[in-house]
């Protein structure tokens, strides 16, 4: 919830720093200027944003004054308190709800009561923060305890889509997909995404039921079977699966109903403390954390440690002065996966070869029907707390039969930090396997992988398409780079791929490959850099072909040493980027031949004519030995409106090649009884009503961390928000150099998580600050020692204030409200005698009459 305001804050100058609000003051301790003395000791009142160890529970009036504070619709504060994302509390709601009715003691840092709810007030950032005793929370939730989300019964409907358009010399094509998300009631929604193509017609990949029950899933209907895998068995690895569309059904589990779902897998790290103390993390003599516990044996958080393997030194520092070091090995891999859960999902069902469709104009209707091949299968998976996940499984794919398995597993050695494994095993001793490790730290990143397929059954099915491919062939695949002394970057690939083309690994192609390159920069000035690349390229394509009467085989290598110089350039302000590049590449082979090239970025962020937009432009030319003359052109808008992409290329050279493209992704969402178009690439989405603020002002609103959006005062658009995450939008205001204008910001929602399919409306609210200046008269005097009410401050004895005045976005000052002595005055103000300079309103002077 954003920051927002406060009213008859109290503003004492020369008064500050004489006295802490967490010391009561006996009587009138501290000489106030005559008049001062009711104004000091009141109760002002104000909209605060209320906040708990660092989470908002919303916006309520609060009154105050120097020693309470006292909490309006506390009932909806306690309900947020008890939210699943809240720290535990080991009290009960009626006993929260009694003590934050009551009158709160403020505090400030130094002044903490810990055996009550105490209240930190911030008048500068209207932001009172609540300080709850330690005894008041669950100290049996662990690192691991995750509670699940909440969410409510909400329909809606969203709708994303991506169009494309190609245009060459040869042929003209369109694409279009979509994905359309129903929902019914909290946990259950349809989904279906569908796409057509020229020469393919209309393909329709997913139309399913969804039902999630907290932590399964149920699935009805056709639906993608790499989706169900990768959610309902995200630690396990299947490299050897096609991506299909099954019609039938699957249960399977569901990491997405955690709160805290996104936590992967780390090596536990224990530290002993027999004295309160702090521990301190280093990776490579960097620090990387900093803890603090009582007395006992403690886990570290590791959520936010860096993923991969390393080595971590803990020093642990106890208050008594004394200091123990400890280093041990430490491992974490991310996902949507949990260390302890059991990984599942059951599926049964038909599917057809072509993967979803009903219709193509490439085959007669004979062979494009829905073929029926059966499919069943049942998968397992866990991951233990050292960050080990393994998974089995058995797959039946029409009447062939697979097992299943995989192993993920950390490995401390200085050349891998991470082995990866999985394979299957087929009728007729058919089996496919592959295995890897790898190892990225600083500037060393090392990948080695091997893959093999082999197909020992009847030569009528070889080469058959199904969920398991029948055919034979092997990979391998190295990757390593490192940073040399000097500055100087290495980098090495190494490829080699066996295709067998007949049965019983017969007619075979080969294709080998080793790169190697040399880099270093030269930072010629702060915005201009000067990089050279020295390379090696070898490739080798080997074919063999054999049968009974005929054996022919084929060779051809290609080898060049090529050389490049590229020198760029970049600039960035506030609202924009631009890179030049420079390139020349010179080569030993013919075939390639030596090349030239300039290429020009632009990035514009809310520009004047568009402030919701991003504009990327781009140009460049390419010319070569070989007679290519290659200029091209794009420019992408990224804005309100969705995301559109055009550009064009041609060559000048001999032949003429010419290409245009044009894409386009958008959606819309309906949800709250409205409707709004706009940018929009997931299944639930909040629909941002800024119809109340003004025209012409713009607003950044994002949810959390999200991606924001940005909409105009008096309009409306989507905000893209991912299912399972919980409602909570900022709102910031865009700077449009009017210097007039600045606003403070609440949003009206409902405090929920949201789910697939649902769409809920965030109105945002606002308030502008208008600062006042001027002269009260009474009577033909100076009106001194005067409460401006709701100006924040008092008249001199010449009758001058400075007030700051909060006001709602179409309001405006007519009149001033005092008092003085305990009178009320009543202060109209006259158009004539108003004047508005730098967004201050200057009022040459002001008659009051008793109200």
């Amino acid at each position: 919830m954003k920051r927002t305001f406060s009213t008859n804050t109290i503003i004492i100058a020369g008064c500050v720093s004489f006295f802490s609000l967490s010391i009561p003051v006996v009587g009138y301790a501290i000489s106030l200027p005559a008049g001062f003395e009711d104004i000091y000791n009141q109760k002002n009142s104000g909209i605060f944003e209320i906040t708990q160890r660092n989470h908002s529970l919303g916006s309520v009036t609060v009154k105050y004054d120097r020693e309470q504070a006292w909490l309006s619709t506390v009932g909806a504060l306690v309900d947020q308190l008890y939210d699943p994302d809240m720290p535990r509390l080991s009290i009960s709601r009626d006993t929260l709800m009694s003590e934050l009715s009551l009158p709160l003691k403020r505090v400030s840092k130094a002044g903490y009561d810990g055996n009550a709810i105490n209240a930190r007030i911030d008048e500068s950032t209207a932001v009172i923060e609540l300080i709850f005793p330690e005894s008041y929370f669950s100290t049996q939730a662990s690192a691991t305890d995750s509670p699940l989300i909440v969410y409510k019964s909400h329909p809606g409907y969203a709708h994303s889509h991506n169009l494309s358009y190609l245009s060459d010399n040869f042929n003209d094509s369109f694409a279009f997909t979509s994905t359309d998300t129903l929902g019914l009631t909290g946990n259950s929604y349809i989904n279906g995404v569908w796409n057509y193509t020229d020469g393919y017609n209309f393909t329709l990949d997913e139309l399913a039921l969804n039902i999630e029950q907290k932590k399964i899933h149920y699935k009805l209907g056709r639906q993608r079977m790499s989706d169900s895998l990768l959610n309902s068995t995200p630690s396990v690895s299947y490299s050897f699966f096609s991506p299909v569309s099954i019609d039938g059904v699957s249960l399977g589990y569901s990491p997405e109903h955690y709160v805290y779902r996104n936590s992967g897998a780390a090596s536990p790290v224990t530290v002993y403390f027999p004295d309160s103390g702090t521990v301190e993390v280093y990776r490579s003599g960097r620090l990387i954390d900093m803890q603090q516990f009582p007395a006992g044996m403690h886990h570290l958080d590791t959520e936010t440690w860096p993923a991969g393997g390393y080595t971590i030194e803990l020093i642990v520092k106890l208050a008594n002065g004394t200091q123990q070091r400890k280093s041990q090995p430490f491992y974490k891999r991310t996902g949507t996966f949990r260390s302890g859960d059991i990984e599942y999902l059951i599926q049964l069902g038909r599917y057809d070869e072509r993967q979803g469709q009903f219709r193509s104009s490439r085959y007669s209707d004979d062979s494009s029907r829905v073929d029926g091949n059966m499919m069943g299968s049942a998968l397992l998976g866990y991951t233990t707390q050292s960050a080990t996940s393994v998974g089995s499984g058995l797959l039946v794919d029409d009447s062939h039969y697979y097992f299943s398995g995989s192993l993920d597993m950390p490995v401390d050695t200085w050349i891998a930090e991470r082995f990866y494994s999985d394979g299957l095993l087929g009728e007729h001793g058919s089996y496919a396997w592959m295995a890897g490790i790898n190892k990225n730290f600083g500037h060393y990143g090392f990948d080695l992988n091997y893959r093999t397929n082999r197909y020992k059954g009847p030569e009528t099915f070889y080469h058959r398409v199904g969920i398991v491919s029948a055919y034979d062939y092997d990979t391998w695949q190295m990757n390593a780079s490192t940073l040399l002394p000097w500055g100087i970057g290495l980098s090495v690939s190494y490829g080699l791929e066996t295709l067998y083309h007949s049965w019983s690994r017969q007619n075979r192609s080969r294709y080998e490959n080793w790169d190697v390159n040399l880099s270093k920069d030269f930072l010629l000035s702060e915005l201009v850099n000067l990089r050279m690349d020295l390379g090696y390229h070898q490739g080798n394509n080997d074919y063999r072909y054999d049968n009974a009467s005929v054996s022919s085989q084929s060779f051809t290598r290609d080898r060049r040493v090529y050389a490049q110089l590229t020198l760029s350039a970049r600039e960035r302000s506030y609202n924009h980027y631009q890179s030049f590049f420079l390139r020349s590449r010179m080569t030993d082979s013919d075939s390639e031949g030596d090349s030239y090239s300039g290429d020009y970025n632009l990035d514009i962020y809310n520009p004047e004519f568009d402030r919701s937009g991003k504009y990327s432009m781009r140009a460049g030319i390419t010319k070569n030995n070989n007679g290519q003359k290659i200029a091209t052109a794009g420019m992408t808008v990224d804005n309100n409106l969705g995301y559109t992409s055009a550009s064009i290329s041609k060559d000048f050279g001999h032949n003429g090649y010419t290409q245009k493209y044009l894409a386009q992704r958008s959606g819309f969402a309906i949800g709250d009884g409205q409707a709004s178009f706009g940018k929009l690439d997931t299944v639930s989405a909040l629909i941002v009503d800024a119809t109340d603020l003004p025209q012409g002002q713009y607003f950044e609103v994002r949810n959390k961390t999200g991606t924001p959006t940005v909409v105009e005062g008096g309009s409306k658009t989507t905000l893209s928000l991912q299912p399972h995450q919980k409602i909570a939008p900022v709102v910031d205001q865009v700077y449009t150099g009017d210097q007039q204008e600045f606003y403070t910001f609440k949003t009206r929602t409902t405090s929920t998580w949201i789910m697939p399919g649902q769409v809920y409306t965030v109105k945002v609210e606002g308030k502008k600050n208008q600062t006042v200046t001027g002269r009260i008269y009474f009577d033909g005097r100076p009106l001194g020692s005067a409460r401006v009410v709701g100006g924040n401050t008092v008249t001199d004895e010449e009758g001058l204030f400075v007030g700051d005045f909060s006001l709602a976005v179409n309001d405006k000052i007519s009149e001033l409200s005092v008092i003085h002595d305990g009178v009320n005055y009543v202060c109209p103000l006259q158009e004539e005698n108003i004047k508005l300079t730098h967004g201050v309103m200057q009022i040459r002077e002001v008659n009051c009459e008793i109200k």
